[in-house]
């Protein structure tokens, strides 16, 4: 495989932020990002409707295969540099399911998610957080220069 299509929701600020993080990564194989909003998606993908991409990250190689939610993010971190031995790890088939949980839950709450942590300021989100989470202020231990 000599590049991966990743086709991704511009208009859904987690996956904006998502792309950009995987653009600034070292890559083994070339990621390219397509918007889905792009009107030239029916053209490059036909049928690509079908797999109801609007749903679920959906990744597709050079050669043809398509990959979508947990597998699709397994691909994006395949093809980079330094999380191609961590892919591998989530593809074993005993933690792939736990993976698709995890794609599958950010999937379906990615408007909701960004809205509350990508669409607001950090002391925004972190005041919001700590309402229901209350957090414990972190202890600092001296340590005596004799060790």
């Amino acid at each position: 495989m000599k590049c991966l299509y990743v086709l991704f929701d511009a208009e859904c600020a987690m996956c904006v932020r998502c792309r950009e993080w995987l653009s600034r990564q070292p890559a083994f194989v070339p990621l390219h990002f397509i918007p889905l909003q792009s009107p030239d998606l029916p053209r490059f993908f036909p049928g690509i409707d079908v797999l109801k991409p609007n749903e679920q990250l959906l990744v597709v190689g050079d050669n043809g295969a398509v990959y979508r939610g947990a597998c699709a993010w397994i691909m994006c971190l395949w093809g980079l540099q330094e999380y191609r031995e961590h892919a591998l790890r989530l593809a074993e088939p005993v933690l792939l399911p736990f993976a698709r949980i995890v794609c599958e839950l950010l999937s379906r709450n990615r408007f909701f998610l960004s809205r509350r942590f990508f669409e607001q300021n950090a002391h925004d989100v972190a005041r919001r957080l700590t309402a229901h989470i209350p957090l414990e202020q972190p202890k600092c231990l001296a340590v005596s220069a004799a060790g």
